[in-house]
């Protein structure tokens, strides 16, 4: 059965679209059949799948926008295949037309997923690049997703913002998708030199023990790196690149790990 896993965290710079980006060249190179649907409005996942390897120019779309998937009854839905794999549901950068579907009433938000349908079993995964905000169109994501799972920097309000994305999750699963699995929590970007980060870090181990990950990935300049050129972290051409990529691949295997 196809999985399909929402990044999802209702604050923006968390790692959402860096671990959405890296997972699917890590499943690429597994020779998984990977479908990408940038929900965000940013348009940054698409823009960064949708170049030609290693051209820093700008993409060039085709095929349906993930704003056309809120449209009722969508027929004829028109894939793009990405240089390096695998085929990508695109949002143009800014792109208006997706923040407006914020306006759409609630029950449109399962129309992605009933457009997608047909599509679905094409794909071994299919990964989501969520919006940073409790909207609709993160409801739409988490109401056709079987797993989600939540990037978090730590900060003093770390707690406070998973405890109402979690909400936010579990709400859906009650009334739209029931067999929505919530993966965990994963700690992004952490400065192992910052008590402030330590103390974040221990009081959500000792909140929600359950839902962290085991794996954590550190702040890092070569995974920015890595994203911002598009391609995967382990293969930047840098000694300082080692590290990030043995942490995210870690990440990555762990998603797996508690998907299977």
């Amino acid at each position: 059965m196809t999985k399909i896993i929402s990044f999802a965290n209702q604050k923006g710079g968390v790692g959402k679209s860096t671990l959405c980006i890296q997972m699917a060249f890590f499943l690429h190179d597994r020779k998984q059949r990977v479908l990408v649907i940038d929900m965000d409005g940013q348009g940054n996942t698409s823009s960064r799948l949708a170049r030609a390897k290693g051209s820093q120019a700008d993409p060039v779309y085709q095929g349906t926008k993930t704003s056309e998937l809120f449209q009722p009854g969508l027929d004829n839905i028109q894939i793009m295949h990405c240089a390096y794999g695998m085929d990508l549901i695109h949002t143009p950068k800014n792109d208006p037309e997706l923040f407006e579907m914020e306006a759409i009433p609630l029950d449109q938000a399962v129309n992605p997923g009933r457009n997608l349908e047909p599509v679905l079993d094409r794909y071994d995964y299919v990964l989501l690049d969520c919006p940073p905000s409790l909207g609709r169109k993160l409801v739409a994501a988490l109401a056709m997703s079987t797993h989600v799972v939540c990037p978090v920097q730590l900060s003093g309000f770390a707690v406070d913002g998973v405890e109402g994305l979690l909400n936010t999750i579990v709400s859906v699963r009650n009334t739209l998708n029931p067999g929505l699995a919530i993966l965990g929590i994963i700690i992004n970007n952490m400065n192992n030199r910052s008590i402030t980060h330590a103390k974040a870090m221990q009081q959500l181990y000792q909140e929600i023990p359950a839902l962290m990950f085991r794996n954590v990935i550190s702040a890092r300049a070569p995974l920015d790196n890595a994203t911002n050129l598009g391609i995967p972290v382990w293969k930047l051409r840098s000694g300082a690149a080692g590290d990030a990529a043995r942490e995210v691949r870690a990440v990555l295997r762990e998603i797996l790990e508690r998907a299977a």
